[in-house]
């Protein structure tokens, strides 16, 4: 299917970009715009584009109660969403009639079954949200809407034996053969999952559902869609800079610095994001390959910008730079899952070649230690 992406604030602009004209599909976010918003978006976007992209209605039940934006404003959203049974199948079952019905007014190709966040991921929660999702397909069918099984994980949970296997099975156990997978918790953000138990279970639950023949688009990704794509998952979701994953817990809100939103460099040689001054620094000791870099579009203007030396801002491009970044690699890895091995190999050669200088990122957290994490989860998977 591809990569997709996921609608945050004031996205719209993003989305119909030549530079960026690659990506699949979008995802729909009700917190950020309202149904009236969203049907005026799209048949502009529809206007511009030159083929067409999924549409994709997430219903977004799993946001926090003190922070829910315009969802209040959808059809499908429900006051009494706060203090009803949510064990209670007829009550998601309204929910998913009008889920329909906004989807068929706005012209969404497809919808995410509504799910919440439990307070046990237990056996009994998945066969929940699987029934959910089977009561939104006959719903959806009519209006020939496709209907994703919206599956919430417990990153902490997958390092247990045999939970992927169990969560598998019963992801598996229905004909709906497309499932939504959001990931929660594990770290925080712009912080990358170095739990190597964690990352192995997750990569085998994607090879597992992709094995059975669901297709599995991994929701709010960040730089770590290299892992999913190379566990197999046929499509990966992501926003623009700091809206990445930004609804589920640690997420909610964009990382801010003094009051603003801050810019950061994708690097795609040390797969990492970084600050201004580890761009410069890097590029003193001769280890920012600008050549290499130049392949980006996005990349050679942020370039520019730096070299000028003036401060002019430049986080509207550090987002395309990102979003390109991801669409490219997302579509080599469709091609080459393998190629991974390649990308982490030459990563942590790459921190290696920094480490010998004896100098350090301005920004502490950027080690590169979740490199080696990351290769060893994806042997390990390999493994089982």
């Amino acid at each position: 299917m591809g990569a997709y992406h996921q609608m945050g604030h004031d996205s719209w602009n993003l989305v119909g970009e030549d530079e960026l004209a690659d990506f699949s599909g979008i995802v729909l976010s009700p917190v950020n715009d309202s149904p009236e918003q969203v049907i005026e978006r799209l048949g502009r976007l529809r206007e511009s584009v030159n083929r067409s992209k999924e549409v994709i209605l997430d219903p977004q039940f799993y946001k926090p109660s003190s922070d829910r934006g315009r969802i209040t404003s959808w059809p499908h959203f429900s006051n009494d969403l706060d203090t009803a049974d949510l064990g209670d199948i007829d009550w998601w079952r309204k929910r998913a009639e009008k889920l329909t019905e906004v989807a068929h007014e706005i012209k969404a190709d497809s919808i995410c079954s509504p799910a919440y966040i439990p307070r046990v991921f237990g056996r009994g929660y998945y066969e929940f949200i699987v029934r959910c999702a089977e009561e939104t397909a006959k719903i959806a069918a009519p209006e020939n809407i496709d209907v994703l099984i919206s599956a919430l994980v417990n990153f902490t949970d997958l390092g247990q034996k045999n939970q992927a296997e169990t969560i598998a099975s019963n992801l598996t156990s229905t004909s709906i053969s497309r499932i939504y997978l959001v990931i929660l918790g594990g770290n925080q953000p712009r912080e990358h999952h170095t739990d190597l138990d964690s990352l192995t279970g997750l990569l085998r639950l994607i090879r597992l559902l992709e094995e059975a023949g669901t297709k599995v688009l991994v929701a709010f990704c960040g730089l770590d869609m290299l892992l999913w794509k190379a566990a197999g998952a046929t499509s990966v979701a992501t926003g623009k800079f700091f809206n990445l994953r930004r609804f589920i817990p640690e997420r909610w809100d964009d990382l801010k610095e003094g009051g603003q939103i801050v810019a950061y460099w994708t690097d795609e040689q040390l797969i990492s994001w970084l600050r201004e001054a580890d761009v410069r620094l890097l590029d003193r000791l001769g280890l920012l390959d600008r050549g290499a870099a130049k392949i980006n579009p996005f990349s050679s203007k942020i370039l520019d910008v730096i070299d000028e030396g003036k401060g002019e801002a430049w986080l509207g491009l550090s987002w395309r730079q990102y979003l390109y970044w991801f669409m490219k690699n997302e579509s080599i890895l469709t091609a080459q899952p393998n190629r991974i091995d390649t990308f982490l190999s030459s990563a942590l050669a790459n921190w290696k070649n920094f480490s010998t200088t004896s100098m350090l990122m301005h920004d502490e957290r950027n080690d590169g230690s979740w490199i080696r994490q990351w290769s060893n989860a994806i042997q390990m998977s390999r493994r089982y």
